[in-house]
């Protein structure tokens, strides 16, 4: 019997085969589990199709479980959105790297009805709030679940910010951009501009110079609890983002303030998910060099 009797269907934008979709139909209508459908999924299965597109709030309030088909882009995207209404998120990797959209699309058939019948790990991240202030006012807010920060913009060149941990100044750095980022972003934009990976479960955060000009500045990490107010004191032409998927253009002054939110990005992974065998697959830390004279002994220390 599944667990679930509503399931919201996500997919990407564009690129993606109406007969992958239609596959994940199946197997899910197949579990016995009702189907619903984004907009953007009903446009994939094309006109004349039995469904009907549903929007985010119905989704939201409807659906029990929500399986995204497409990337990690997408599948942030989805979890921001359905952020306030507490669904958890299976992602199927039609993208590249697939660091939270652990299923790959050949498992479909065989790991969603198990998934659907309840067997699964169910993995809770937090998710950041944001607003930018002008002047001490909100001139906008946003959520984002990998990583908050302010970036350069068109023009390019440095911007000069101080940085706030719990109202108390930390430091102020001259560098392309500043990165706050959650566990879940450890592994996104941060690990490219040299941040630690974060394991999930610890109640932490960091932040992450981008192309520093002093090599002094370094990533640190946070508790999750902490309060950051970031405030641009020189910049040409400088901008907030949340997961690099929404933008906001700031001025001198103007602050970045970011926290931890009440809501949660859950995701559903497949039984017996393990992070550590994910890093080794998606990072390859399983490729090793061949040596046949170095032995499972030498190895242990035997």
């Amino acid at each position: 019997m599944p667990v679930f009797k509503k399931a919201a269907i996500f997919v990407k934008q564009s690129g993606l085969p109406r007969s992958l979709l239609a596959r994940l139909l199946d197997v899910v209508c197949r579990s016995g589990v009702e189907p619903l459908l984004d907009e953007a999924a009903f446009k994939t299965m094309g006109e004349g199709n039995r469904w009907k597109p549903h929007s985010p709030q119905e989704l939201g309030e409807k659906a029990d479980v929500a399986i995204v088909l497409g990337g990690d882009g997408t599948t942030l995207g989805v979890g921001r959105l359905l952020a306030p209404y507490g669904r958890p998120i299976i992602g199927i990797n039609a993208g590249r790297l697939g660091f939270i959209t652990d299923i790959v699309l050949e498992e479909v058939e065989q790991i969603i009805p198990q998934m659907m019948e309840g067997r699964f790990v169910r993995d809770d991240r937090p998710v950041i709030e944001g607003s930018v202030l002008h002047k001490g006012k909100k001139v906008y807010e946003s959520n984002a679940i990998n990583d908050a920060g302010i970036t350069h913009g068109r023009i390019g060149g440095m911007v000069e910010f101080t940085i706030y941990v719990d109202g108390q100044r930390m430091s102020t750095q001259r560098a392309d951009g500043i990165i706050y980022a959650t566990t879940t972003g450890s592994t996104a934009y941060a690990l490219a501009a040299g941040g630690p990976i974060l394991h999930p479960s610890l109640l932490g955060a960091e932040l992450v110079p981008v192309a520093p000009h002093t090599l002094t500045n370094r990533p640190i990490v946070l508790p999750l609890s902490s309060v950051v107010d970031i405030e641009l004191t020189e910049v040409k032409d400088g901008q907030a983002y949340f997961d690099m998927q929404e933008f906001w253009p700031m001025d001198e002054g103007d602050v970045l303030h970011i926290h931890v939110g009440k809501n949660h990005f859950s995701l559903l992974h497949p039984a017996g998910y393990n992070h550590f065998d994910l890093l080794r697959r998606k990072l390859k830390w399983n490729l090793m060099p061949t040596n046949p004279g170095f032995s499972q002994q030498e190895t242990s220390g035997e």
